[in-house]
C-alpha cells in the first residue's frame, strides 16, 4: 500500500513523560518520510476521547495515533468508533498489552514504519456499561489494585507501583465473594476476568486461544479465595497455563452482568473504571486498528 502522509497524534504527557525520547524519534521519523504530523496533548481523563473524535471528523488524518498506555488507547478507540479513521498507537505506558498483542516493539523504527505502511485490520471490541473496550476488564482483585495505585508512585515507579498496589490487596485479603449471571448462567467466584485478548499484564498469556481480530469474549473465574489460590492463579500467569488450574472455571460468553458486592472495584483495559453492579458484553462494532506488516 502507498505510504500514509498525515497524522494526528494524541499524547497523554503523564505516559509519555517516561518516554519522550521514543515519541521524539517516531514523529522525526514520520516527518522525515514528507508527512504532516499533528501532536495534541490530552488535558484530563476522557480528553483524548474528544481529541480523536474532533480530528475524526475533520477528515484530514490518514490515521490517528494513540500515544500512551493502554487506558490513553481505549479512549481514543471510544472517540473513533464509527469513524472511517484507523487507529494508530504509539506504546508509552507501563504494560502496553495491544502493543504485544500485536507484536510491535518500542522502537522507533518499528513504529513508524508500521504507521507507515502498516495493515489496518478490523478487530473485535467489548462493552462495559456501554462503553468499549479493546482488552479486558477485571472485577475484585485487579479492580482493587488499580484504583488502588498513587499516580504519583506510577510516575517514579511505572510497574513497581501495581506491584506494590498488587501486595497490599493480596495482604488484605485478595478473594471477594462476586457473584454474576454469565449468559444466562449464575456463577460465584473470587475474582473475575473478562477478555477481549491473549494477552493480560504485558507479556504474559491468560488466553491463548483468544483473537483479537475475530468477536468474542471469554470469561476466567477465580474459585480459590484464599491468599494461596492467588499466588497459584499468578504462578499459572506467568507460565501460560491458567485456564489448565482446577480453580479457574473459562467461559466463552456474549454478556455478563456482574451485581455483587456492591460497590466493588472494576478495571477497564489497565484503567479504574467505576465499581459493580456493571454489565460486560460484546461489542456489535469493529474498529480498525494500524498492525506491523
Amino acid at each position: 500500500m502507498a505510504l500514509r502522509r498525515n497524522f494526528h497524534i494524541i499524547v497523554n504527557p503523564a505516559a509519555g513523560r517516561r518516554n519522550r525520547t521514543l515519541l521524539d524519534r517516531v514523529v522525526e521519523r514520520l516527518r522525515a518520510s514528507g508527512s504532516d504530523v499533528t501532536v495534541e496533548l490530552t488535558q484530563a481523563a476522557g480528553h483524548a476521547t474528544a481529541l480523536a473524535r474532533a480530528a475524526a471528523r475533520r477528515g484530514e488524518a490518514d490515521v490517528i495515533v494513540a500515544a500512551g498506555g493502554d487506558g490513553t488507547i481505549n479512549e481514543v478507540a471510544r472517540g473513533l468508533l464509527g469513524q472511517g479513521v484507523p487507529l494508530g498507537i504509539l506504546p508509552l505506558g507501563t504494560a502496553n498489552v495491544l502493543a504485544v498483542e500485536i507484536g510491535l516493539r518500542p522502537r522507533a523504527e518499528e513504529i513508524s514504519s508500521m504507521l507507515l505502511g502498516g495493515p489496518a485490520e478490523l478487530i473485535g471490541t467489548g462493552l462495559v456499561d456501554g462503553e468499549i473496550f479493546l482488552l479486558m476488564a477485571g472485577i475484585g482483585f485487579d479492580g482493587v489494585v488499580v484504583h488502588g495505585i498513587d499516580p504519583r508512585l506510577k510516575r517514579l515507579w511505572g510497574k513497581g507501583a501495581f506491584v506494590w498496589s498488587g501486595l497490599k490487596a493480596w495482604a488484605a485479603g485478595p478473594g471477594r465473594d462476586i457473584r454474576l449471571v454469565a449468559d444466562g448462567r449464575e456463577k460465584r467466584a473470587a475474582w473475575a476476568i473478562v477478555t477481549n485478548a491473549r494477552n493480560y499484564a504485558g507479556p504474559f498469556i491468560l488466553a491463548p486461544d483468544q483473537n483479537i481480530t475475530q468477536p468474542g469474549l471469554t470469561l476466567f473465574l477465580l474459585h480459590d479465595a484464599s491468599r494461596f489460590g492467588f499466588v497459584r492463579f499468578l504462578v499459572a500467569l506467568a507460565l501460560g497455563r491458567v485456564g489448565k488450574l482446577r480453580s479457574v472455571e473459562v467461559l466463552p460468553v456474549r454478556r455478563v452482568d456482574v451485581t455483587n458486592p456492591a460497590g466493588l472495584e472494576v478495571e477497564v483495559d489497565g484503567d479504574a473504571r467505576g465499581h459493580l453492579p456493571q454489565s460486560i458484553e460484546q461489542g456489535t462494532q469493529f474498529l480498525r486498528l494500524v498492525v506491523p506488516a
